[in-house]
């Protein structure tokens, strides 16, 4: 039996959306779904790439709300584990058309309680990309070493692996964090780095010394994400710099996220770096033209004809 495209391991999350856009007083939020490794299989599930997430979510509302929204989603449920007696995480954003602005409620979540042992290792070896985060390996000990082994049973099967840096200071320190990012990287066939995240990562604001940081341990491609400044692309053999469409901003919570699931949707579907970035460019500007991290992902539709 063939598996999904694109599997993710990670943790998704109730999200409020703060919609009165008053910085004092009374909040309004609208509730949705969303979390790193789920907006990235949104985007590229709608982009037509088959998915699935590795997760746990609570025995609760919130856990229901999940699973249905990935049905819906058409991102494969089966192995999102369900635990007794913790909570589905939840996570409080104030859009922003360029910085990040998010409040967790999500310590002893369902899926920081993930672990090796939970891991379905054969949908693993059987998927053709498995994307990890650093927020999946941030939330707790045994998620990040969930991931670890996804990833070394990834790259022992033959199939890729997606690394997002999704640097967040709030779940895990800087000494920590670099930590296991120099870990992780050689397991990586793909690395997503954003521009200010790798500033704080590494020091340095030098986009050469960045993407030589990041391709040195053998990365086949480093997309260096610049917000409204488009894309690097960075293969073995070019770097390319792509430009991010001009759109009226609204919030940028999950633009790297959905550009990360669009462009390795289009890397599978056309074996083009350069287009699936290109495409994926797109996917991420439309995004931030809705609020919360999912509601303005584009399908493929939206997307197909412009990019060229």
């Amino acid at each position: 039996m063939s598996g999904q495209d694109i599997l993710a391991l990670g943790e998704p999350l109730i999200e409020m959306v703060r919609c009165d856009g008053k910085p004092d007083g009374p909040a309004s939020y609208k509730s949705d779904v969303g979390g790193d490794a789920l907006n990235a299989l949104v985007a590229a599930a709608r982009q037509g790439a088959r998915t699935g997430l590795l997760s746990a979510v609570g025995d609760d509302p919130f856990g229901s709300h999940i699973r249905n929204f990935c049905m819906n989603e058409r991102i494969e449920t089966s192995n999102i584990k369900e635990f007794s007696q913790v909570s589905t995480g939840v996570c409080f954003i104030h859009p922003d058309p360029e910085a990040r602005h998010f409040t967790y409620a999500r310590q002893g979540s369902a899926a920081s309680c993930y672990s090796v042992e939970d891991l379905p290792l054969d949908a693993v070896a059987k998927s053709k990309i498995l994307h990890i985060t650093g927020v999946t390996q941030a939330i707790s000990p045994s998620m990040r070493e969930a991931a670890f082994k996804a990833a070394q049973t990834a790259r022992a099967n033959g199939t890729l692996v997606s690394y997002d840096l999704n640097l967040r200071l709030k779940l895990w320190s800087l000494d920590e964090a670099r930590a296991c990012i120099n870990d992780f990287l050689p397991l990586a066939n793909i690395v997503l780095p954003s521009d200010d995240e790798a500033e704080t990562l590494l020091g340095t604001r030098n986009t050469d010394e960045i993407l030589e940081y990041f391709s040195q341990y053998g990365a086949d491609f480093v997309c260096l994400k610049r917000a409204a400044r488009g894309v690097i692309l960075r293969t073995q053999e070019a770097q390319i710099a792509i430009g991010a469409p001009t759109v009226e901003a609204i919030d940028s919570s999950g633009a790297g996220d959905s550009f990360a699931g669009a462009f390795l949707a289009y890397l599978l579907e056309t074996n083009d770096p350069k287009e699936a970035a290109t495409r994926a460019a797109h996917v991420a500007a439309k995004t931030v033209t809705g609020h919360g991290a999912t509601a303005a992902i584009p399908s493929r539709d939206d997307i197909l004809g412009l990019s060229t």
